[in-house]
């Protein structure tokens, strides 16, 4: 906008700076956040787990083997006839187990693995969706610095200029030292403004740089301003928001994992049944003669849990309490959803109002600040009044800056409420 001012105090530097738009910043940002790099690594570590999960339906193949030597010298008595026997015995076992029916634990615990694994998918986009939104809220803001240090340097330049006009007049012995001092006086509270402003603006690079991954100090320049206009998007419904908002899909998903441990507390005392066969080569298990054979067995196991005290129906009954806390996180997400979508557009399209009446202020303000200056120096004006426009100025000029501003970071919070990003990814 015609407003702002575009003119750096320090240009001296820039050839040796990174230029960034907010389009790269945002990517680097998602390169190098070592957040999203664990998130993602989570998200790995539930796939993992969930494919583990499924291999307790295939048959499972063990082996085993096992080694004495006995010390002592033994002898078995069969009918007062002493035999010796070996003091070696071992053995080596493979066999082979098939669970038939585990009271439904495998499988409940295969799909609570499957919704940890959705539920680890949604959290990178979690995370993804809290760094765009960083990255933006720190672009716009170190953009918002820059400008407001910037129109500063004007602010410096205005005084400076009307502070060496009224030496001359006070050299020229038209006006009273206390008009200049007054002058001087402003123009030092300027340059202390004008350092402050710096010293933020610098702050907020550094913590871009840090963003990114590179060095504090490292030099880096802002492609868009903060008075860039950004597309407005049209207004989207709670309803569709809770349709793509990662967080609420993970608190959905919340519900579902916590159903899965109900009927897991209930699998434990169900019956289960499992067959299998062994084939064992070894001594015998009298070692007379250290000679070994095979053993080949077909085995068929099976579990009734009988009586527990009750053990079943307080386990499920604390697991549903858990599910029935989880159904009213859900219900509370839901609603904290539909007042972030209100609130947010109420502030995007109040905040986007408020530039126009910002810019009418500015322009009021330097017109003001002229007409007050040409008044003073004809002698029609008290210094005073000259003083209380500077005043104006500068505030109007930073109402324009919060404006833009505050309308940017609305745009966010929208964006975020809503879900738009992965509307538009998907």
């Amino acid at each position: 906008m015609i407003y702002i001012i575009g003119m750096a105090c320090m240009t001296g530097t820039l050839s040796a700076q990174t230029v960034v738009d907010y389009s790269t910043f945002e990517q680097k940002v998602l390169d190098y956040s070592q957040t999203l790099k664990q998130s993602v690594a989570q998200r790995t570590a539930m796939q993992k787990a969930m494919k583990a999960a499924k291999t307790a339906f295939f048959p499972a193949v063990d082996a085993t083997g096992s080694y004495q030597y006995r010390i002592n010298k033994y002898e078995m008595d069969f009918g007062g006839m002493a035999v010796p026997m070996e003091h070696d015995s071992y053995s080596a076992e493979v066999g082979v187990s098939q669970p038939v029916y585990a009271g439904g634990s495998i499988y409940h615990n295969y799909k609570a693995s499957q919704i940890q694994t959705r539920m680890a998918d949604k959290s990178v986009d979690l995370t993804t969706d809290n760094i765009i939104y960083a990255a933006e809220a720190s672009y716009w803001g170190t953009a918002a610095q820059k400008e407001m240090y910037e129109t500063m340097c004007q602010y410096v330049r205005i005084i400076e200029q009307l502070t060496k006009v009224l030496q001359d007049k006070y050299d020229d012995g038209y006006i009273s030292k206390t008009d200049l001092i007054q002058m001087q006086t402003r123009l030092k509270e300027a340059e202390l403004q004008r350092s402050g402003s710096y010293q933020s603006y610098q702050v907020a690079l550094q913590n871009m740089n840090v963003l990114m991954g590179l060095e504090p100090l490292a030099e880096m320049d802002l492609t868009d301003s903060i008075s860039t206009v950004l597309p407005m998007p049209a207004f989207i419904g709670a309803e569709t928001a809770l349709n793509v908002r990662p967080d609420y899909a993970i608190s959905q998903l919340d519900v579902d994992y916590q159903k899965r441990q109900v009927s897991l507390a209930a699998a434990k005392y169900n019956p289960s049944l499992s067959i299998g066969f062994k084939e064992t080569w070894g001594t015998q298990m009298l070692n007379i003669s250290g000679e070994t054979m095979f053993n080949s067995n077909v085995y068929a196991s099976i579990k009734l849990p009988i009586f527990h005290w009750g053990a079943r129906f307080k386990s499920t009954a604390a697991q549903k309490a858990v599910l029935l806390g989880k159904q009213y996180a859900l219900q509370d997400k839901q609603d904290q959803i539909s007042k972030e979508v209100a609130k947010a557009w109420t502030a995007l399209t109040e905040n986007t109002r408020q530039i126009s009446i910002a810019e009418e202020n500015c322009k009021l303000a330097e017109e003001n600040l002229d007409l007050n200056t040409f008044s003073y120096t004809e002698g029609k004006l008290t210094i005073l009044d000259v003083l209380s426009a500077q005043l104006t100025w500068i505030q109007a000029y930073t109402n324009l800056i919060q404006s833009y501003y505050e309308q940017k970071i609305a745009l966010a919070d929208y964006r975020k409420a809503t879900g738009i990003r992965y509307l538009g990814q998907k």
